[in-house]
């Protein structure tokens, strides 16, 4: 499976863009056109940087995995299928995913066998990796990597089941770090997968002019990883399944029904289809069948979301008569919504009580942040970065990203909003987050940050806004262009535009000082840092002496 998009929820921006070049055919003109299109709408929950091959690049983003998912249709000229128009439908994205996913099969027509894996493949990838994590109960990352990622074969799922749980037997008996059990068994295990390749010196790694076993084996290795993070926020963008805050792959709380009729209707076997007849199959979104296509069972969702809502002393009167199933799915989507909202407000205003066990809960997860021991470690970094302003200070803030009914963040926040919005009342603070780093830094945060922090200003009729930016590292041109939008008024925006750089590790520092004795900064603190960073600019040498400055002030508080 591909790893491009990495993110499911991307996929809906990518084919929405695509309207435009439909009828076309996907030549080098047309991919470089759409390259080009996407730099300039700078869509969803990312950015687009510059690219030295916009075709090539063009091809990364739509050959992937809107091609293998029948999002799409490239010959003769491009088409959007019906799923790929229907997963732009946010009632229906996940029912949508859901179904690509279980259609997708080894081997299968667009993706045949090669001469040095044939015979290998015989399976449907996300139905036996729905089946593995329903089985087991829960799975780590890494054994979801290890064990998930592997499996070829579905005739093989009850070995790969013994085999993971002979590894947690070990890990256990030996008492063998998990980090450390992952990197030997699988250093192992692709030493002996590539013996015959690394024994012919067929060993050559893309990019790069020198042979080396080790640097081969290291490769494939990182490989495992990469893929597998790609097959878990996929299989977690469909709803069915989490990683809960012991960071374990489970089935999500309200969803094992629908996982069980999954496992028991659709058949494992993958079938034998000629490219037609597997297009065919994959562009209809009517097939498989899902719980959630039974109008009864959305009906008793819905009925059990208002039971939940009624905790909040919310009633609904609702009548379900000559309502489609799309009706349905709206009703029950919006009504998910709602309780998201109630959750997580309820769980904004327990962290403001200052609990010790919170505030040592938000540390640790930056360190795990920084360890990038999360599936989606800029997810995490939003929603914890959330957490730990809802707890020191007197603010309205909310976060735009995503989370699902149990409290867990599920997705960033999309492209056109700040990561996190703080209302003072008298003035805004935004805050931007993200695990960038190097030239990636500068070229994917510069504008957009700009751009969310101006436009919120314009918008809340030039209000003090102001922005504070958390990275694992920030990088020297970044920290220039932040000092010189101090100093340089723009007409856009109305005049200048104030960020303050910071690094995680500075950020959890000033956390970490600023709750240490229980005292809430107030709206005049937050103000504060505003008017320094301001003063700053205008007396500071450079850029450099600047930033000095600012982490002093921040470190003091």
């Amino acid at each position: 499976m591909s790893t491009s998009p990495r993110s499911p929820q991307r996929l809906p921006y990518y084919i929405d863009l695509m309207k435009q070049f439909e009828g076309r055919t996907w030549s080098h003109e047309t991919q470089a056109d759409y390259y080009n299109a996407m730099v300039s709408n700078q869509m969803g929950d990312f950015s687009i940087g510059k690219s030295k091959h916009p075709e090539m690049s063009a091809r990364d983003k739509i050959n992937r995995a809107p091609k293998a998912l029948g999002l799409i249709q490239l010959k003769p000229t491009l088409r959007i299928t019906e799923a790929g128009k229907k997963i732009q439908n946010k009632y229906l994205f996940e029912d949508v995913l859901t179904k690509q996913l279980l259609k997708y099969q080894l081997p299968s027509p667009i993706l045949p066998e090669q001469k040095d894996n044939k015979g290998m493949f015989n399976i449907k990838p996300y139905l036996e990796l729905l089946r593995l994590v329903y089985t087991v109960g829960n799975l780590s990352r890494s054994e979801f990597y290890a064990f998930g990622v592997t499996m070829t074969d579905y005739h093989d799922f009850d070995e790969t089941v013994k085999n993971l749980k002979e590894y947690r037997k070990e890990a256990k008996i030996n008492h063998i770090r998990a980090p450390k059990h992952y990197h030997d068994y699988m250093m192992n295990y692709v030493t002996k997968l590539y013996s015959d390749k690394i024994e012919s010196n067929d060993i050559k790694i893309r990019e790069t002019k020198n042979k080396s076993s080790n640097k081969f084996i290291k490769t494939k290795f990182n490989n495992v990883g990469d893929y597998g993070n790609a097959f878990l926020r996929y299989l977690t963008g469909t709803g069915l399944v989490v990683v809960n805050k012991k960071l374990q792959v489970v089935v999500a709380p309200n969803r094992e029904d629908d996982v069980k009729y999954i496992l028991d209707t659709i058949p494992r076997e993958p079938k034998k289809y000629t490219e037609k007849e597997y297009n065919d199959f994959l562009f209809d979104v009517n097939i498989p069948k899902l719980l959630s296509d039974d109008r009864e069972e959305l009906i008793i969702k819905i009925n059990q979301l208002d039971a939940r809502l009624s905790e909040y002393s919310i009633k609904s009167s609702t009548s379900y008569d000559g309502l489609s199933s799309l009706d349905l799915k709206k009703i029950q989507y919006e009504k998910e919504e709602k309780l998201d909202k109630l959750a997580r407000d309820e769980y904004a205003k327990s962290l403001k009580s200052y609990d010790d066990s919170q505030i040592n809960d938000v540390l640790d997860t930056f360190e795990h942040i920084k360890a990038q021991d999360y599936f989606d470690n800029p997810l995490y970094l939003e929603w914890n970065t959330w957490r730990a302003l809802t707890m020191i200070d007197n603010g309205n803030i909310k976060g735009s990203f995503k989370t699902n009914l149990n409290g867990d963040p599920v997705n960033t926040a999309p492209g056109n909003t700040a990561d996190i919005v703080g209302d003072y009342g008298d003035f805004n603070m935004i805050c931007e987050v993200t695990m960038s780093n190097g030239k990636k830094q500068y070229e994917m945060e510069n504008e957009p940050v700009t751009r969310h922090l101006g436009e919120l200003r314009t918008k809340a009729n030039g209000k003090e806004t102001f922005g504070l930016f958390i990275a694992k590292t920030i990088q020297p041109n970044v920290i220039t262009e932040f000092y010189y939008k101090h100093r340089i008024p723009t007409r856009l925006y109305g005049g200048t535009v104030e960020f303050i750089p910071l690094t995680i590790d500075d950020f959890s520092t000033f956390f970490k000082n600023v709750t240490k004795d229980g005292h809430k900064l107030n709206e005049n603190d937050i103000q504060q840092l505003h008017k320094k960073t301001i003063e700053y600019a205008e007396s500071a040498e450079d850029e450099t002496d600047w930033y000095n400055k600012i982490r002093k002030y921040v470190l003091s508080l």
